[in-house]
């Protein structure tokens, strides 16, 4: 028998004999299987993409839908060990971000 969160909680709850005792609502410590991201969803967003200015990796739309057939399956693999984890490398939260002027400019 393998010793899980459920085993443990149904142990303790079994041996309580607190009246104020209630269930503590579980945590989700790991995603469902249903939350993990598939290889033809990236695919999919991949071969989507619009043409934009390049991201901080300099990697231009073009190529990433040129090549989305060969990156799909390591990008979900990426994805789902960061869900499983719970964790997101610093890589992903950088950004430049270049301000546009709502006003025209003025010219002389």
């Amino acid at each position: 028998m393998a010793l899980t969160g459920q085993t443990l909680n149904d142990h303790y709850a079994a041996i309580s004999t607190g009246r104020e005792y209630t269930a503590l609502i579980l945590k989700s410590t790991a995603p469902a299987e249903s939350l993990f991201i598939s290889e033809i969803t990236v695919f999919r967003m991949l071969d989507q993409l619009r043409p934009t200015a390049t991201g901080l990796d300099a990697v231009p739309a073009w190529f990433l839908r040129l090549g989305a057939p060969v990156f799909a399956a390591p990008i979900a693999e990426l994805f789902n060990q960061s869900l499983v984890a719970g964790v997101v490398p610093h890589q992903w939260k950088a950004a430049i971000i270049t301000p546009v002027p709502k006003i025209a400019t003025k010219r002389f």
